[in-house]
């Protein structure tokens, strides 16, 4: 067997772990059907003479008997900080045959102890009167004097809320948005980048402009309105209706730099670290807010400022500020990166003078300016950008309403981004520390006559590699299909986003809700622990309590990190129980138990306050969500929140036996029983002489058929009544987020794709081709995008939250699902309809892609499938015989004629 894409903590030969105890995982080939992996041994060591020796003097496993060739947790010496260490691994096969060791691969721990950092946090100073609409710079020189050979360098580096570095002028990598969002409060994360090659053996100079982000971005004026509730004079959109505020989530401007070097002798010389001795003055960055904008005087720019030997006389000292509180831990999930970029696709002039910009579909990112031959007859030229997802009714400009949640009309306030030319030649601006969603954007201002060689459309999103692929013969699923993943890519951040314009909000019900449409076109390993560590902090302690939260201890919020909390809309088991069911399916998709472990006590807690909201063992009256995002129907929200309390609580059982929480499984069996008693009991969620649930909506029987909760002796019944749901509708969905996803997948795991098929391509509203059909490039909010919200709101053209579709196409039309945890046993099971006459694709596991094409032709059906190494499948197809229907590794073909008879060959 071949060994390849070795990871650490999913991440390729990272820098600056955090983890004392990293998982290793691989990925296996092999030419021979079949196989599959019986043990390994792992050999990590502090050189890689030693694994040429076959030496492992940090850690040799030995022969260990497991088939996974995942989640591996390093059991060997305790690491330290900035310890580099070495490794490979070799497997054996069904045979017991040895392979050959693996390339070798290397990671490297981070600063493990708050000792190991000389370096202080530095800005203008705590309390200072400066502007906090704009973004200071500071710059340090500094020289490498000793002549002995450099092994590596390290530059280290926080900054709140946003930092954007360079060393000797050169950017410190490619990504956008350092260091990541967190809840401030309890975590700050820090960056390591390897600077060996940057540094230069006489002088240096590192050079860091600070952005708000979300840490300084609370009531930051110019806003919409100033702290009495007045207007402001000039204003920007701010997202601002937080009903509570933890103490430390936000704060004043701040960096933390430390930059190391490495000699070959292993001694560590610290050669810049943050303090007063680092100067600081203003940015070209006049104005940066996380929703408003950014605005960028190129007219005052400081050539070279981050370049050694600049003559920085003017400049202030850098003060040293009070630390965050927060503890720094090491980023150990994948940046923010520039995913694509392109041309707009029009620019057309405007009657009022103004350019109006169309990039062609509904992004997130940012538009960037390019400038041609400037001269100094444009010096100071201010060109405004107003981007925007919609077109004002006239037709004659941008309305941004859709992405202010109609603020823009009420307060006459803009998301804007604006350019004072430099006038010397060539230029080009985008954008550090905020981007948008938008497809198109207004121009004013602008020199000359605008083309589209002057906008480019550059689209970002967290770099979590695209694993999957969906085609049909059926455009409209495909067209479908594009736009789910749009709007999957455009709220893939720090956090799983409801939007990339209003909110920009880690709204929890999505994390696990919309988990598996997810998984099935992204590998997402590194980026779920880094959510679930969002949950773990912003649960509620006593401390909070003391300090004013009104929300019990072990109450988890419906938006984590919690920077705002919209009363009335923050509690809801479906939202805050995420918690759970988030590592949960973590854990059923990649096989990795380690998030159960760590969220563990979090999840009890979270139960046991849900229990102190219950009447009666049942939730009443506490759920604020219910199943949001319904239209024309009002399943009971009793209903939809016990079903989630049942679900969790059922969950809990499984859970607590994997980690060997042995006493809990049977209390939280006990409770489960007693929820589904009393569900039962409840004249809103059953009624026993019709054996009827709900309201009889098609959310309500999809819950409880989901969730488990209803009496085994209804399933068949209550499957029966959600087809007859669905039918009273004329095949439309009627479902909010929750609901939805759970009638999606029960028709599914009931053989009547059929229906969902039929809901997906209904030709009038609500429906997902009315979506295509209407020119949509993302999904919209709500099924009826085209309404006010309340009579009052625009909403947002690119949610995430309705995708659930996606999940649908790749479970039951490409028919690709897990049967255990991390895909080692698997279904394929595709669903050729009427117009349906081709699927393929492919879905990334633990054990390597599944890869399935599935076609009917006049010859009959041909079904061509590709398993990984170490899994085994189950083939669901009539005629095929029991004896080829389970499968392991390898490529097979099976053909069913059309005289029914069914083969592999």
């Amino acid at each position: 067997m071949i060994l390849s894409n070795l990871l650490v903590q999913y991440l390729k030969n990272p820098i600056g772990l955090e983890s004392m105890n990293p998982l290793l995982s691989y990925t296996l080939t092999s030419d021979v059907s079949h196989q599959a992996q019986t043990a390994y041994r792992i050999l990590a060591a502090s050189t890689q003479e030693h694994l040429r020796q076959e030496i492992g003097d940090v850690w040799d496993s030995g022969k260990v008997f497991d088939s996974r060739p995942f989640a591996i947790e390093y059991a060997g010496k305790q690491l330290r900080s900035r310890q580099r260490v070495f490794w490979t691994v070799k497997v054996w096969d069904k045979e017991d045959i040895e392979s050959e060791w693996s390339e070798i691969a290397v990671w490297e721990m981070g600063l493990l102890n708050e000792s190991d950092w000389t370096a202080n946090w530095i800005g203008h100073g705590d309390g200072m009167n400066a502007n906090p609409s704009a973004a200071p710079q500071v710059a340090y020189d500094f020289e490498l004097k000793s002549e002995r050979k450099i092994a590596h360098a390290r530059a280290y580096i926080s900054g709140l809320g946003l930092f954007h570095a360079t060393l000797n002028g050169q950017r410190l990598d490619d990504a956008f948005f350092h260091p990541g969002e967190s809840d401030y409060s309890q975590t700050v994360y820090y960056e390591t980048f390897d600077v060996t090659n940057m540094l230069r053996r006489d002088s240096n100079a590192i050079g860091i402009v600070i952005g708000n982000g979300q840490y300084v971005n609370f009531k930051v004026n110019p806003v919409m309105t100033l702290e009495d509730g007045t207007e402001a004079p000039e204003h920007r959109y701010q997202k601002n209706d937080s009903g509570y505020t933890r103490e430390g989530i936000y704060g004043e401007k701040k960096v933390l730099a430390q930059v190391e070097v490495t000699y070959d002798d292993g001694e560590v010389e610290i050669v810049a670290a943050t303090d007063e001795t680092w100067k600081l003055t203003d940015s070209p960055i006049t104005f940066n807010n996380w929703y408003g904008g950014e605005d960028y005087d190129a007219t005052v720019e400081l050539d070279g400022w981050d370049l050694p030997g600049m003559d920085r006389t003017g400049w202030n000292d850098a003060a040293i500020m009070k630390k965050p509180l927060g503890t720094l831990r090491g980023r150990e999930f994948l940046p923010i990166r520039m995913i694509e970029k392109f041309p707009a696709a029009s620019v057309t002039k405007l009657d009022n003078g103004n350019w109006l910009v169309d990039m062609g579909r509904n992004v997130a990112g940012f538009p960037e300016l390019v400038l041609r031959g400037t001269t100094a007859g444009d010096h100071g030229t201010v060109i405004s950008m107003y981007p925007a997802e919609m077109l004002n009714a006239e037709g004659t400009g941008v309305d941004q309403a859709s992405c202010t949640q109609s603020e823009s009309k009420k307060y006459n306030c803009s998301i804007t981004n604006r350019y004072t030319v430099k006038g010397v030649g060539d230029e080009a601006w985008h954008p550090i520390f905020c981007y948008q969603g938008f497809q198109f954007v207004e121009v004013s201002g602008f020199p000359g006559e605008a083309t589209v060689d002057n906008f480019n459309c550059c689209v970002l999103r967290a770099a979590n590699e695209k694993t999957g692929t969906f085609e049909t013969s059926d455009s409209v699923l495909n067209r479908v299909h594009e736009l789910t993943e749009r709007s999957i890519e455009s709220n893939m951040y720090f956090s799983f986003t409801d939007c990339p314009q209003i909110e920009k909000l880690g709204w929890l019900e999505t994390s696990h809700l919309m988990f598996r449409s997810i998984t099935s076109g992204y590998d997402i390993r590194s980026w779920i622990p880094k959510i679930t560590q969002d949950m773990i902090d912003a649960q509620t302690t006593e401390e909070d309590n003391r300090n004013g939260d009104p929300e019990g201890k072990g109450y988890v919020p419906a938006i984590a990190p919690e920077y705002y909390r919209i009363v009335g809309l923050h509690r809801d088991p479906n939202w805050g129980g995420a918690c759970i069911l988030t590592p949960w399916e973590y854990y059923q998709i990649y096989g990795d138990i380690t998030l159960l472990r760590r969220a563990y006590e979090t999840m009890t807690t979270y139960l046991d306050y849900l229990e102190t909201h219950t009447q009666d063992s049942l939730l009443i009256g506490y759920a604020q969500m219910g199943d949001w995002g319904q239209l024309n129907e009002s399943t009971p929200t009793v209903l939809v929140e016990n079903c989630a309390y049942y679900y969790m609580l059922s969950i809990m059982v499984r859970i607590a036996e994997l980690t060997g929480h042995h006493e809990d499984t049977v209390i939280y069996r006990l409770k489960a029983e007693e929820v589904q008693r009393k569900f039962h009991n409840h004249a809103d969620c059953y009624e026993p002489e019709s054996r009827r649930y709900g309201n009889d909506s098609q959310a309500s029987y999809g819950c409880v058929l989901f969730s488990g909760i209803g009496w085994k002796e209804n399933i068949d019944l209550a499957v029966t009544f959600l087809k007859d749901a669905v039918r009273r509708r004329d095949d439309h969905l009627s479902s909010g987020e929750v609901g939805l996803k759970q009638v999606f997948a029960t028709l599914g795991c009931y053989g009547a794709s059929d229906v969902v098929y039929r809901m997906v391509t209904n030709d009038t509203q609500p429906s997902y081709k009315y979506f295509v059909d209407n020119g949509l490039t993302t999904l919209p909010e709500y099924w009826n995008y085209q309404e006010l919200w309340h009579g009052t709101m625009v909403r947002s053209r690119n949610h995430a939250m309705m995708g659930h579709v996606k999940e649908w196409l790749t479970s039951y039309v490409l028919g690709i699902r897990p049967e255990e945890p991390g895909y080692r046993k698997l279904i394929i099971e595709p669903s050729l309809t009427d117009l349906i006459e081709t699927v393929r694709g492919s879905i990334w596991s633990p054990y390597g892609l599944i890869r399935v094409e599935c076609v009917r032709n006049d010859a009959g059906i041909t079904l061509d499938v590709e398993i990984p190494v170490g899994a085994t499948a189950e083939i669901r197809l009539k005629s095929i015989p029991a004896e080829h229907s389970t499968i392991g590794s390898g490529k097979f073909r099976f053909s069913i004629n059309t005289d029914g008879v069914g083969s592999l060959k």
